[in-house]
């Protein structure tokens, strides 16, 4: 008889080498079975569940190393700056001249966390502007890059460093007020930003990811590989186009098909559950809708902080799963009853 332990850890292990875009539960579910060559039909809630489990800790550790590339990519933007800050203050200089120093499209972007960042470089300068000077020699996120037709509308350029192109589109997104009101780190797209991005709303955590696509690396010789109409001109990005074409397939498909499939597969949602979102939205993914309600929740503070496993329910969220408190384990499965089965 093979034991609850043995199935989570094979579980496990098959879902992190697996595309979750295609895989679904009884690819998993067969799988097991195969493994351990046993019949594991009377099991598909306890394997459901644990597939559950396990996304919402992909989510996690996911949301943590986005957080961490972000913090990465905003300390690389205000380098320069955080390094003049630091060096009149040593000289006491006028304080005005300090704030001259400061990009204005960085300052709505980066608010307090910034500042904490600063700081924090300012006391340890010297080790930092040893690591900038080696990324700087190494081409790192200053490089020139090529950018997608889609990108260049944004940009009006062909050509951007990485970190100029976050600028812009920062710069874009704050001169079109495109910020949700109640929630600045949630993007509300115009019709530009859905044709790059492909949705309605975008994170801004997803969005720096989103990027990726649309920001390709300028031949060996320093030639744009991008014209403004989109043709591809160089040997090596042909190659990196195709690599990424053999990857992600095409991409409109590719983006249907994450939307249409496995895990990723929409389904349609309680209307306590589209109210909760605020968004309108009645399908949607249930890692996505675990997503939010993590973002939820340490938007506002509802970890106990005696114990951050613990979740203390606000009205809002106490209205969706009518529970006082419960374990930040269990939001899948407080979830459930939020998602409704597709007739026939």
């Amino acid at each position: 008889m093979v034991s609850d332990n043995e199935l989570v850890d094979r579980l496990r292990e098959f879902l992190s080498t697996s595309d979750l875009n295609i895989t679904t539960n009884s690819d998993v579910r067969r799988k097991l079975e195969k493994d351990f060559n046993i019949d594991l039909s009377d099991r598909k809630v306890f394997i459901r569940e644990q597939i559950d489990l396990y996304l919402e800790s992909h989510y996690q550790v996911n949301q943590e190393n986005e957080n961490n590339e972000e913090e990465m990519e905003e300390e690389n933007d205000q380098g320069p700056s955080a390094e003049v800050k630091s060096e009149v203050s040593e000289e006491e200089e006028d304080p005005e001249e300090e704030e001259e120093e400061e990009d204005p499209e960085e300052e709505e972007e980066e608010e307090s966390e910034a500042v904490a960042k600063v700081k924090r470089r300012s006391s340890k300068k010297k080790p930092a502007k040893k690591n900038e000077t080696g990324k700087r020699k190494a081409g790192g996120f200053t490089k020139l890059c090529s950018l997608s037709p889609q990108l260049q509308k944004i940009t009006g350029v062909a050509e951007l460093a990485r970190t100029e192109v976050v600028k812009r589109m920062w710069h874009y997104i704050n001169e079109n007020d495109l910020k949700n009101p109640s929630d600045k780190r949630i993007i509300n797209c115009d019709d530009t930003l859905r044709e790059l991005f492909g949705v309605h709303t975008i994170g801004m955590f997803e969005m720096n990811k989103a990027l990726t696509k649309h920001i390709w690396p300028l031949d060996s010789d320093g030639v744009s590989t991008i014209t403004n109409s989109g043709s591809v001109n160089s040997t090596a990005n042909k190659k990196r186009r195709k690599q990424e074409e053999d990857e992600d397939s095409d991409e409109p498909k590719k983006e249907e098909k994450q939307k249409n499939s496995g895990m990723h597969a929409p389904l349609r949602l309680s209307n306590a559950l589209i109210n909760f979102l605020g968004t309108g939205e009645s399908e949607l993914s249930r890692p996505n809708v675990v997503k939010r309600i993590w973002e939820y929740i340490k938007q506002n503070g509802l970890q106990d902080p005696s114990d951050e496993r613990q979740i203390i329910s606000d009205e809002k969220l106490k209205e969706l799963f009518h529970v006082e408190t419960h374990r930040g384990i269990g939001v899948t499965k407080l979830l459930s009853t939020h998602f409704i089965k597709a007739e026939g």
